[in-house]
């Protein structure tokens, strides 16, 4: 063999021994994270010149100083993907921060907590060129790591982004009655039972048998004659299970004054309201269960903007499309 071709791979050979060795040595000084024990009570998301705490108060979970229902699929998201966390590689024991995007001016850092004691605490820096992995530094500690996964999506999130945005929960099943008074039309619908039908025809012995119960059907009081069709009411009180609202505003209750819808539920032996408002041409939202203004989005709003009842009537349903023009006309000879 060739000399010179000798010498090259023995340093190649040599070079990724080192690059090996080397890379083994930086996975050895990856830290193991400690297990926390228990559930967490408090998590801190602090980005550069705001903060977010979120927190348990009488066992559920809350945002901000004003204690809003905090999202807890959100939380619990949090919670479990710091909690598994994989440092998969030690990146730089000298600092280099401007480059990973962990200066005090760029970098969030999460706080996972239960009382005291923290069980997590990491400055998260930018993700890797793969978007896979992100940078990030463990407490105060000036090494910077590798982590498996990227967060944020998970924290990029004002205070209002954590908030629950259901704000009813109403199963079908539970509501006996429904009034929608919009545009100066009211319907009133009650959930009664049909009449049951006897068994045998009457002077037989088993008529004197307790009958059947009757089915469950809607009526409308003022056209009790009509028929209506359960589906389509099931479907517009699929809305309220849950009702959820694109945002919340910072308007008091008081300040609303263009009601537009009212809705009232009566459900769990009380009667539920919900107040549909127009504001800045967007529909604006309260309900009786919580003291929040909400946004509501226009085609969840316009469901109960029913002016009447045929579009609850048996048999009735909104007009096709007109068909594609042909030749100037329109097809099937309009």
């Amino acid at each position: 063999m060739n000399k010179k071709i000798l010498i090259s791979v023995s340093v190649i050979t040599l070079l990724l021994l080192y690059i090996i060795i080397a890379r083994v040595n930086r996975r050895s000084e990856v830290p193991l994270l400690p297990k926390w024990e228990g559930k967490a009570d408090e998590i801190v998301i602090n980005h550069p010149g705001s903060t977010v705490k979120l927190y348990k108060k009488s066992g559920k979970w809350v945002v901000g100083d004003a204690a809003y229902p905090a999202d807890e699929k959100v939380v619990d998201e949090i919670d479990g993907r710091f909690k598994e966390i994989s440092l998969t590689d030690l990146i730089s024991k000298k600092g280099f921060y401007n480059k990973y995007d962990l200066t005090p001016d760029k970098y969030s850092e999460v706080i996972i907590k239960k009382g005291d004691a923290i069980f997590r605490k990491f400055k998260i820096g930018k993700k890797s060129s793969t978007a896979r992995h992100t940078f990030l530094r463990i407490d105060d500690q000036p090494d910077i790591y590798l982590a498996e996964g990227t967060f944020d999506l998970l924290l990029n999130k004002s205070l209002d982004d954590f908030r629950d945005k259901e704000v009813l929960k109403i199963k079908k099943d539970a509501v006996t009655g429904l009034t929608i008074d919009y545009k100066g039309s009211l319907l009133a619908l009650s959930k009664t039972a049909e009449k049951a039908a006897a068994d045998k025809p009457a002077g037989t012995e088993k008529n004197k048998e307790t009958s059947k119960p009757g089915r469950e059907q809607w009526v409308c009081r003022g056209y009790e004659s009509v028929p209506l069709d359960k589906n389509k009411i099931e479907a517009l009180l699929a809305s309220l299970d849950p009702l959820r609202v694109s945002s919340f505003q910072d308007i008091p209750k008081e300040a609303l004054t263009r009601r537009v819808c009212t809705v009232r539920i009566k459900a769990y032996q009380k009667e539920i309201t919900l107040a549909i408002y127009e504001k800045d041409n967007k529909f604006i939202g309260t309900t009786s269960e919580q003291p929040y203004v909400f946004a509501l989005e226009n085609w969840v709003a316009e469901k109960f903007f029913i002016t009447g009842i045929d579009k609850l009537k048996v048999g009735t349903s909104p007009p096709p499309p007109p068909l594609p023009l042909r030749d100037g006309k329109r097809r099937g000879g309009v």
